[in-house]
């Protein structure tokens, strides 16, 4: 196993986390899902894996909202 596996989603990791198979496709569900990512020289997107872990280990409370807070004017 490689260094740059440990740090970035393989393929297969990319398919599970997008459902799609192809590139341009899976940059589509990236951007459309705030997913920050780098191209390689092949076109495929790069995830970093901690970008990942680190979406997912937080709760939906530590998400920003974009709905304003009712609760501050009652």
């Amino acid at each position: 196993m490689s260094i740059l596996s440990l740090l970035f989603l393989t393929q297969d990791e990319l398919k599970e986390l997008t459902d799609l198979k192809n590139p341009s496709a899976q940059i589509r569900w990236l951007i459309n899902h705030s997913y920050p990512f780098e191209t390689g020289a092949s076109g495929k997107p790069k995830v970093l894996r901690s970008l990942l872990v680190e979406r997912l280990r937080s709760s939906p409370s530590d998400k920003v909202s974009n709905e304003p807070n009712f609760d501050a004017i009652r």
